[in-house]
């Protein structure tokens, strides 16, 4: 007997998806495997004072521009990009957080937080753009108890997700950021953290709010009203009116950070700077980047019609177990430098995780000149072929189970009615 069972699976993704805490099979769900190598097309590129620098595509991953991009850094509060999304996807909005002493007291408080108290309730979706916008850490310290119980185990959850997505040079040791000998990551890494986690869209939402107002709680009946730190998307000296979303933090050893995005002329650009020595270059140095970007660079339409489909076969013990279908339905845009002849672009397709059915996944890759610069997920189909003992036996034997249990369910009521019955006086 032959069993058919069709999964399809229509998202267009850049990057397949796995998280450590929450499964989310949508096109939410996080990056697990992220492999763009970079290409050097920083010749003529713009004068960063910052450190260490990347400008990438949003779309493919492609690098644009790097400076020092995969040395070790701390990040200071733009930890928080990889905390708010972890807990967005993992808590309800309305679940409510119990501060502990630990969450409230276990940080310099001389650092940003906003005066919650022990014993205080408050919602999560609360936290998170309090952790966000804010940049409270009192509100970062809640969110990892709420998700992992313990502020340790929430670190862990942190690193895992970080080896999820095939990153080397990235540690966290904290989910707000202050200083510690084993919190840094890369401009690379960050830049490749806050890709894969903006395919959330609620945490897109989070990224890109420029004020939230804070409902009251238990322990403070006033709202609290946050506005997002990065001044790129606030009017002022350095609003740029491109800037879509971003976040920003500092400590004395980090010096000043920031990741921003950008969107113009269908371009979706990330942008990251770690140990800028003063607040404004950290703006002039990303703003740099993305004109560098948006004037350097083209976007060529890629027809999914163009690309074939390719089928593979997944076998278990030498039997077919299933086939796997991997499509391009919809038309893409790549990046490309002006003076790129398109002739020299390709685009082959790569199977990962070939063996697996519950991870198969295939790829669009990108290559220019024959060095590969991104890469798009393909629409799956999946078509399984189950001919084991007990996949055709199993649902048999459970429907026998469920007839037997509501035998003998039956029978138990029966027996207690009479016994009922039995005892009751017939009123005269």
């Amino acid at each position: 007997m032959k069993r058919k069972l069709l999964l399809i699976l229509t998202s267009l993704m850049l990057v397949m998806s796995v998280f450590s805490v929450k499964a989310e099979e949508d096109e939410d769900e996080i990056s697990q495997d992220i492999e763009v190598e970079n290409i050097d097309v920083t010749e003529g590129g713009p004068i960063i004072s910052g450190e260490s620098a990347i400008l990438i595509d949003a779309k493919t991953g492609m690098v644009l521009y790097r400076k020092n991009a995969d040395e070790h850094k701390e990040p200071a509060s733009i930890t928080k990009i990889l905390t708010v999304y972890l807990a967005s996807v993992n808590l309800n909005d309305e679940t409510m957080i119990t501060a502990s002493q630990e969450a409230i007291f276990g940080f310099d408080r001389s650092s940003s937080h906003i005066w919650l108290t022990p014993d205080e309730k408050v919602r999560a979706i609360d936290l998170e753009y309090a952790a966000f916008l804010s940049s409270a850490n009192d509100a970062s310290n809640m969110l990892a108890e709420g998700v992992s119980e313990s502020q340790e185990a929430f670190v862990e959850v942190m690193n895992q997700t970080v080896e999820d997505l095939g990153l080397s040079n990235t540690h966290f040791a904290n989910a707000h950021g202050l200083h510690d000998d084993n919190h840094y990551t890369s401009a690379y890494d960050m830049a490749m953290i806050t890709r894969a986690v903006l395919k959330n869209n609620k945490f897109k939402k989070i990224f890109e709010t420029r004020t939230y107002e804070m409902s009251a709680t238990n322990k403070q009946e006033s709202k609290r009203t946050f506005a997002a730190g990065n001044n790129m998307i606030k009017n002022g000296e350095f609003y740029y009116e491109y800037a879509t979303g971003g976040k920003i933090g500092w400590t004395p050893e980090a010096g000043y950070t920031i990741v921003t995005t950008a969107t113009k002329d269908n371009m979706d650009l990330i942008a990251v700077v770690l140990n800028c020595s003063d607040q404004d270059s950290r703006y002039t140095d990303t703003k740099a980047l993305f004109e560098y970007g948006f004037n350097n660079y083209k976007t060529v339409l890629l027809k999914g019609s163009d690309i074939p489909v390719e089928t593979v076969e997944i076998k278990d013990g030498g039997k077919l177990w299933a086939i796997a279908n991997f499509s391009i339905d919809v038309d893409f845009n790549i990046l490309l430098p002006y003076n790129t002849n398109e002739e020299t672009v390709t685009t082959s397709i790569e199977i990962k995780h070939e063996k697996d059915p519950n991870k198969i996944e295939g790829y669009v890759i990108i290559k220019i000149d024959g060095q590969k610069v991104g890469e798009v997920i393909m629409d799956k189909e999946i078509e399984i072929f189950d001919t084991s003992f007990l996949a055709t036996s199993l649902p048999l034997i459970n429907k026998f189970l469920d007839y037997f249990s509501i035998f003998i369910l039956g029978l138990f009521l029966f027996v207690s009615f009479v016994e009922f019955t039995g005892k009751i006086k017939v009123p005269e």
